[in-house]
């Protein structure tokens, strides 16, 4: 039996599909639904229809290619939209239900996609919120999101690299002291970036960033060179999505300073994250029937 499973995030639509133990593959559609959030409280109608209609083309491919079941999910760009319902009924009349997934709960989405062994912490940057999660086979013993992400980043501070530095250590104060750890995990677009311009991939090749090594040197590194280019020159950056590279600077900047208010030089990517651990939840629900 194959299973769709739609995260609906701040900047990016994704498409898992798994067969309930396997991940078949994944698709993304950046779409920026989070965008100009940080500054108005709202989604824009312009956003919710273009996310919208790839969420409607994302559940169309499912099915079509066999997925019997089919889930859509949100973040915190809909959790804390003013207008969350607005875009809520935009998916409802085109017969899609969306389960707006609480703050708590994200950050246990992402560590149950993500988790290996021993005691990890994993970190997910995403567009409007960030979650670190402290926990073992055992289940979490630590678990927090702030609403701080590279578009929310982007929106307060555009690229204004001390007005980020600024940002950034204010809110990360939120997470105060976190339990002791082995390893650290990141989930999310923004590690998987870093990845993938590292490695000069011209196609995104998930095999080669799975479970690969990023060190907090490459990321300075690679920020500061980002940000010392223009968005016409950004274009020809082998493994920068072109809708990232506004953002992609102030996304840096956080994972370098979570890194090392985590005290970790290194930093071990991983490929399953909050859309394998919503899959989990649903498995698990229908064991429990």
């Amino acid at each position: 039996m194959k299973y769709g499973i739609i995260d609906i995030g701040s900047n990016s639509v994704r498409l898992l599909v798994s067969d309930g133990t396997d991940r078949v593959y994944k698709k993304i559609n950046t779409t920026g639904l989070g965008r100009g959030l940080a500054l108005t409280g709202r989604l824009s109608d312009e956003n919710m229809i273009v996310t919208a209609d790839a969420v409607g083309v994302f559940v169309d491919e499912a099915r079509c290619v066999g997925c019997e079941e089919v889930y859509v999910f949100a973040t915190e760009a809909v959790r804390s939209a003013q207008n969350r319902e607005d875009f809520v009924k935009m998916l409802s009349d085109r017969k899609i239900c969306v389960d707006v997934v609480a703050s708590e709960d994200e950050a246990k989405l992402g560590f149950s996609g993500a988790y290996t062994s021993g005691m990890c912490c994993v970190m997910d940057i995403g567009g409007a919120s960030s979650e670190l999660a402290v926990g073992d086979e055992n289940g979490l013993i630590y678990a927090k999101s702030l609403p701080i992400g590279l578009v929310r980043i982007y929106d307060n501070c555009k690229e204004d690299c001390k007005a980020i530095d600024k940002y950034i250590s204010q809110v990360i104060k939120g997470y105060g002291k976190l339990p002791k750890f082995d390893n650290l995990l990141s989930i999310g677009g923004t590690a998987s970036t870093f990845v993938a311009i590292n490695e000069n991939l011209k196609v995104y090749d998930s095999k080669i960033v799975d479970n690969y090594t990023l060190t907090l040197k490459t990321v300075e590194s690679i920020t500061q060179r980002i940000h010392s280019l223009d968005m016409e020159e950004r274009l020809k950056i082998n493994g920068l999505e072109p809708k990232r590279r506004n953002v992609i600077v102030g996304g840096g900047m956080l994972l370098a300073a979570l890194m090392r208010m985590l005290g970790k030089d290194s930093v071990t990517v991983r490929e399953s994250d909050n859309q394998e651990g919503y899959l989990k939840y649903i498995l698990d629900k229908k064991k429990s029937k």
